[in-house]
């Protein structure tokens, strides 16, 4: 193919993509556009037509997606609809509005279920809610059909609405589909899934694997099943495919565990119990105390099992805990990640080089969209926030991520270049700001690092992996503006298309 003056770039990695989820936003009816409950109602009544009476009807969740920031407030009545809203449009099917998952914003969650819904449910006025659940109510105390969800893991819909429809096997292999379309549309060649794909999702991989449907490459690892005094067993047991290098070859490899530091007990009770199915999550939500997690860590070390634990408010008890099993077991070698590295001073930057770990970060989250919020709990601490170019100065291997809100690597780039808040527009601690040069490297060769792939890939060079991403314009020149929501124009995998944009 002529390039006629089109840049070339190494494939991108999403090193914390949970790209399994993106394309399950697309099953259901968007209520995106939806302005007011008439809007809602519209909608749902267009579900009705097309479907036999006692037939379900979930929606994705009210308000603009990636972050349903302003959700009720976008309704012109500025309230969420109610049962009786949602009754008026569908008195004979179960009408279930999803609630969103609580990364995508923070709680509280809001979800609604009309009459029917709740009939299937068996929610009524006597029923009692988990813990961090609502059920509203009006002056009669019957439920209004509004769930309200405090917990930043969501339990609704594996404990009271456990009756409305589950993503099914069969949809999660045609979101995976769809997903890989949207990375790879993108410029993404590879993902890296540190914080744990649970045995459902890790299923459909490898069904999707053996179709010869995995067109990009994944690196994943395990979300534990286990509570945490069946570790022992459990560890030993998941060596003997997940130790070292994991198993796999180049298009899908499993290595490592996730380890939880930390967690709230009574949701990890109830998404355990749960198990296969894991909703929105794709992993298994754990908790476990100091000690646990500490012993956990000592065993995988010992056995040879890569470790990633989430950092993003527990660091220095995490670097406490890998610093005591150095010691005794040096873990430089098994590429040890911390996920989510928020807030780290130059103190802890020192540690982590000297124990050889690794980091991904997540700059559109913590960066762009929620910056000013972050950066005022921190205030004169403000440029340990996501260091950048820290992490560079350091030589510590880090990779940026999207974690899926949204499936876009561009942002996170500009988040990482500019530190510039969404609301605001405030530039956050400036002089962590990486250069574009920088932040590309940390999308190619800090993701081939994650991922256990830098002998091949992460450059152009000869001899190494044709992953590469074809763009009409130039990342380190371009107006930043024109990057935060461009696509590629051919994106391969090992010499592969696996996305050509129309002429």
């Amino acid at each position: 193919m002529e390039l006629n003056g089109w840049t070339v770039v190494p494939g991108l990695v999403d090193t914390h993509a949970h790209m399994d989820r993106e394309g399950l936003k697309y099953l259901s009816p968007s209520l995106a556009r939806c302005r007011s409950i008439a809007d809602v109602q519209a909608l749902i009544r267009a579900q009705v037509a097309r479907r036999p009476p006692g037939e379900w009807i979930v929606t994705m969740p009210l308000g603009a997606p990636p972050f349903y920031l302003d959700q009720a407030g976008s309704l012109r009545e500025e309230r969420w609809p109610t049962r009786a809203d949602l009754d008026a449009a569908a008195p004979r099917h179960p009408v279930y509005i999803r609630g969103i998952w609580g990364y995508w914003n923070r709680p509280p969650v809001y979800s609604v279920a009309n009459s029917a819904a709740l009939a299937r449910a068996g929610v009524d006025r006597h029923t009692v809610a988990p813990s961090g659940v609502e059920i509203l109510k009006d002056a009669s105390g019957e439920p209004t059909g509004v769930f309200v969800e405090h917990n930043l893991i969501q339990v609704l819909e594996f404990t009271l609405m456990r009756a409305a429809p589950r993503f099914t096997p069969e949809q999660r292999l045609r979101a995976l589909r769809d997903s890989q379309r949207r990375y790879a549309s993108r410029g993404v060649t590879a993902i890296y899934e540190g914080h744990g794909i649970a045995p459902e999702v890790l299923g459909v991989y490898r069904e999707s694997h053996a179709r010869g449907e995995l067109r990009l490459r994944c690196t994943l690892t395990l979300s534990p099943t286990w509570h945490a005094e069946e570790a022992p067993r459990a560890l030993a047991d998941v060596t003997a495919w997940a130790g070292g290098r994991g198993l796999g070859d180049d298009r899908l490899r499993v290595a490592g565990l996730c380890l939880a530091f930390g967690g709230d007990p009574e949701v990890a009770r109830i998404l355990h119990e749960s198990q296969p199915y894991t909703g929105w999550a794709g992993f298994v939500e754990s908790a476990n105390t100091p000690a646990q997690y500490a012993e956990q860590a000592r065993l995988a070390a010992r056995l040879g099992l890569r470790v990633n634990t989430l950092v993003t408010r527990c660091l220095p008890e995490v670097l406490d805990a890998w610093e005591v099993v150095a010691a005794k077991t040096p873990i430089r070698d098994l590429r040890w990640t911390l996920v989510h590295l928020h807030v780290a001073t130059p103190a802890q930057l020192a540690r982590i080089k000297r124990l050889g770990a690794m980091a991904t970060t997540n700059p559109i989250s913590y960066l762009w969209r929620s910056g000013a919020t972050e950066a005022a709990k921190l205030g004169d601490q403000v440029n340990d926030m996501i260091p950048h170019a820290s992490l560079a100065r350091h030589r510590i291997p880090f990779g940026l991520a999207t974690d899926n809100k949204p499936a876009n690597p561009w942002l996170a780039f500009a988040a990482a270049v500019e530190r510039r808040d969404m609301a605001s527009g405030k530039v956050l601690g400036a002089r962590e700001r990486l250069s574009r040069r920088q932040a590309l490297r940390a999308l190619t060769v800090g993701g081939a690092w994650l991922t256990g792939s830098e002998g091949d890939r992460g450059v152009l060079v000869p001899g190494y992996a044709a992953d590469l991403a074809v763009l009409d314009r130039d990342p380190l020149s371009a107006p930043i503006d024109e990057l935060t929501d461009f696509t590629a124009r051919l994106t391969m995998v090992g010499g592969e298309i696996v996305h050509e944009a129309d002429a």
